[in-house]
């Protein structure tokens, strides 16, 4: 309701948009100490390089730099002005374009794709009551941090769990995960996607919002494309479909985005996705969904805001794991980007906020996450690669004005590879017991180079 409809008290048009400068420094140590396995990969090869994950996106090449993060304008308003009983009086379109470098502009794990990018394109038909169409390239039904407008979320960083498996990357053709000989190579594997979703779609969605006494009821049903948004032809076959669906019981303060109350709400997507270079052209499910709860409220009788979140997050087959090293640019398979996509394959996610507002220029908040990435594989897939993945952000807010925010983020960030890769007899699932050991060894070695990570952004919105 808040980016898809005009409020009746705001203007008939609106040029509005966004600026995110940022610092950010990883304090996560080169690649060291990897060994030759006796059998391939050659761990030893990317000695000295940097893992994607503790690098600085989108360049993926170094842990310190001073970037813009976003930068963002467009127009949002009322097609005819507030003309009365019009037809066109009843749309709404919302626009906006992405130029600052960031997955948007850059193809993931590669250069600079294109100067301007689509963020949002988007007209609301408001006649149906109880039915509003949306039309175009605009937020999915998701998890709460994504749907979200960007400009407003608490935190630098996402999550894990949304950042990896539901900020979806496409390519070509990906590697099987390591140690995994058996599961199916998607055609021509690749070191960089040629676009991701952005928790977009271009598509059609029904959605409304109900007042039932003090709740406020809102759905959303939307069928789009299932790819990359910067994608010009084609679709995936069947449509990928989002529902979602909240109840929040409403209390006293706040508008908009801060607007006091006690949400809950569950979202699910799902779709199928094809490799164009896959000679054997299958297809494999990809579904994500989550349940979860929000409250904001005052403290009455004084300024002070508390606020508390949940969220329990999963995903079933098509995980992304990481390019082949963990390196973007490596050494190792040159940093194919790696897919368990098998039905069987999973993924999860919990989220759990506290944030603490004393008045409205200060507020104090702490994010714990966890993400269990591929907790459970298919029978090709090597438990070796599952990762336990935590971080605890403490984050500080400063609002100069409503239009200026200075936020402050810390992560403390743990990785583990609980699993020693599986071996068979030759001819087998996995590798044999010599190669899978030296897997194991240099894994361990490779995530315990992940540390903390610090954050400094400025937010101006116009």
């Amino acid at each position: 309701m808040l980016q898809g409809t005009e409020h009746p008290l705001a203007p008939a048009h609106k040029f509005w948009g966004f600026i995110q400068p940022a610092w950010t420094r990883d304090t996560s140590d080169d690649l060291s100490g990897l060994t030759d396995s006796p059998g391939p990969p050659d761990f030893s090869a990317n000695n000295g390089e940097r893992l994607a994950v503790t690098s600085v996106a989108p360049w993926f090449d170094d842990g310190e730099r001073l970037h813009i993060r976003r930068a963002r304008f467009g127009a949002r308003g009322v097609f005819t002005g507030r003309l009365r009983n019009s037809f066109t009086s009843k749309i709404n379109y919302f626009t906006l374009l992405e130029v600052a470098p960031n997955l948007m502009t850059y193809d993931p794990f590669g250069g600079r794709a294109r100067a301007i990018a689509l963020d949002h394109l988007s007209v609301t038909f408001n006649h149906i009551p109880g039915a509003r169409i949306r039309a175009g390239l605009f937020k999915t039904p998701g998890p709460e941090e994504a749907l979200q407008g960007v400009q407003t979320l608490d935190y630098i960083e996402l999550t894990d769990f949304v950042a990896r498996e539901v900020l979806e990357r496409f390519v070509k053709g990906a590697a099987r995960p390591a140690g995994s000989p058996a599961s199916p190579e998607l055609g021509t594997p690749e070191n960089s996607a040629y676009g991701i979703n952005a928790v977009r779609d271009w598509g059609v969605q029904v959605f409304d919002s109900f007042l039932q006494g003090q709740w406020d009821l809102s759905y959303a049903v939307m069928l789009g494309r299932g790819e990359a948004i910067s994608e010009t032809g084609g679709f995936n076959n069947p449509l990928e479909f989002y529902l979602y669906a909240a109840a929040e019981h409403q209390l006293p303060g706040g508008w908009g985005v801060r607007k006091h109350g006690l949400k809950m709400y569950g979202w699910y997507q799902h779709g199928e996705r094809q490799f164009s270079s896959d000679p054997q052209d299958k297809d494999y499910d990809r579904t994500r969904y989550g349940i979860g709860a929000r409250l904001l409220t005052g403290i009455p009788g004084s300024t002070v805001k508390v606020r508390l979140a949940g969220e329990l997050m999963q995903a079933d087959g098509m995980i992304f794991f990481a390019p082949a090293g963990g390196v973007a640019d490596g050494n190792i398979d040159n940093g194919n980007l790696q897919i368990a996509a098998e039905d069987g394959n999973k993924s999860r996610g919990l989220t759990v906020d506290l944030g603490f507002l004393p008045n409205n220029k200060w507020q104090f908040d702490l994010r714990y996450h966890r993400h269990d990435l591929l907790y459970d594989t298919a029978s090709t897939v090597n438990p070796g690669n599952e990762r336990e993945l935590t971080e605890i952000t403490l984050g500080l807010n400063y609002h100069f004005s409503r239009k200026l925010r200075l936020t402050i983020n810390y992560i403390f960030r743990d990785v583990e590879a609980p699993t020693a890769y599986a071996s068979s007899d030759p001819g087998g699932t996995f590798p044999v017991k010599a190669v899978a050991d030296g897997i194991t060894k240099n894994v361990k070695k490779i995530v315990n180079t992940v540390d903390d990570r610090a954050g400094v952004q400025l937010t101006w919105s116009f």
